[in-house]
């Protein structure tokens, strides 16, 4: 799709709390030609300076919500009244904390079927957002590996 619509920017939706990769992540995060992330040579971010030089095929991912924790995206979800999927919420005693590939994302232990639930439940929980996620258990660098290869 990036190279498809030649696209310069992307805006995700991660957040450094989400896995230990992600922490090392720049707001302003660019992206090589074939979408490789170069994890040794991130900009540094001076909010009011912000410029990187931008080759031919390159792009650049933006992370605007990279400080926010999952505490705080529910805290968002409830002060809004934003609608959501019911996979978030629980039944028979399990609901899904991070959505993905269903051959590769499993549900975790919870009891938390509403907004109001969920926060109550991540103000206590020690148990991880990607904890449902097969690749976070495959290795320790499993998915560093993938977001240097340029997995969104």
């Amino acid at each position: 799709m990036i190279e498809k619509h030649k696209l310069q920017g992307v805006i995700a939706g991660i957040r450094r709390d989400e896995q230990g990769t992600r922490a090392k992540e720049r707001v302003f995060s660019p992206r090589g030609a074939s979408h490789k992330w170069d994890i040794r040579n991130q900009p540094p971010e001076f909010w009011d300076q912000y410029a990187t030089p931008h080759e031919e095929g390159m792009h650049i991912r933006v992370h605007p919500l990279l400080s926010w924790r999952e505490i705080d995206i529910w805290r968002y979800i409830e002060r809004e009244g934003i609608p959501l999927v019911d996979l978030y919420f629980a039944k028979d005693g399990k609901r899904y904390r991070s959505l993905g590939d269903s051959d590769i994302t499993s549900p975790v232990e919870s009891n938390a079927s509403t907004v109001a639930e969920v926060i109550e439940e991540l103000e206590t929980t020690k148990t991880s957002e990607r904890a449902g996620r097969a690749m976070d258990h495959e290795s320790e660098d499993a998915f560093e590996r993938l977001r240097v290869a340029g997995y969104l």
